[in-house]
């Protein structure tokens, strides 16, 4: 595999990336996951805004942001990915320097990694469904800045995976907020719902997605806090991201969403989304 690291392409074997880097040390940086479909990455052009927004938080110099573009083509040609469906993942630390908490001298260079390969989303869950389970939401205030500072993530996955679920579900004064790596829909009474943005949910590129497929089907959407007492009373639910796309979601802790099969709704987002990636979307 090819891969792109501070300007240079580059065997992923032959990578080298200091032990005093930021990220390594403290977390300090932020990434991005795009998919690119027979070639043409999907909403690549959001992604890397969301990138720029969170740099200027985290007040990550990386200067000409827009090169990641011609990097990404450049690696799904090197990397033979033009008829497949390919994971592009870009991340960007501060760079590497002593361990310090403070930042830093302005001469250290933010450190840029991409990587691009051939990726299969799980068409089985996305057609079947998946089993979510809510965790207490014990992350940062911030978790509209998309860091490579997981750990919270890490172990809430792990516990919905332990008890046999594929997405945990992050839980704050009774509201259901966000999976570790998605963005939460719920369905009732033919109206969609999905926490509003804030500072405690990531505001997805895939969430911003169907927030346009619902306008434009003429779906009601709310963007409205969906209480954990709302979950025995749904019709539907699903969660979305890059990767996952659009995945129904059949039952939270022991309780059954529905029929227990995907809905209505979901399939027709879900068929609506599959038609924008068939067109490209940048």
């Amino acid at each position: 595999m090819i891969v792109f690291l501070n300007g240079e392409f580059l065997d992923k074997q032959h990578v080298q990336i200091s032990p005093d880097d930021r990220g390594f040390l403290f977390g300090d940086g932020l990434y991005e996951v795009v998919l690119a479909y027979n070639g043409r990455p999907f909403r690549l052009r959001d992604h890397i805004a969301r990138l720029k927004c969170g740099c200027e938080f985290a007040r990550i110099k990386l200067e000409n942001i827009e090169y990641v573009r011609e990097v990404c083509a450049l690696l799904i040609e090197k990397n033979d990915l033009e008829d497949v469906i390919a994971n592009i993942y870009i991340q960007v630390t501060r760079g590497a320097y002593k361990r310090a908490h403070h930042f830093p001298p302005g001469d250290v260079l933010p450190t840029l990694y991409i990587s691009a390969g051939e990726f299969s989303p799980n068409r089985a869950h996305q057609k079947n469904g998946i089993k979510a389970v809510t965790v207490p939401d014990d992350r940062w205030g911030h978790c509209n800045i998309k860091t490579i500072d997981l750990l919270p993530n890490v172990l809430a996955h792990q516990r919905a995976f332990d008890q046999g679920g594929t997405e945990a579900i992050f839980v704050r004064d009774g509201v259901l907020l966000e999976g570790t790596h998605s963005n939460l829909f719920a369905v009732k009474d033919g109206k969609v719902y999905t926490h509003p943005r804030s500072n405690r949910v990531l505001s997805g590129v895939t969430r911003r997605t169907v927030i346009e497929i619902c306008s434009r089907m003429d779906i009601d959407l709310l963007m409205e806090a969906i209480e954990e007492s709302m979950v025995e009373k749904l019709d539907e639910a699903f969660v979305t991201s890059t990767t996952l796309e659009i995945t129904p979601v059949v039952a939270v802790n022991d309780l059954q969403i529905g029929n227990g099969k995907p809905g209505k709704i979901t399939t027709l987002i879900q068929d609506e989304y599959q038609t924008l990636v068939r067109q490209g979307h940048d």
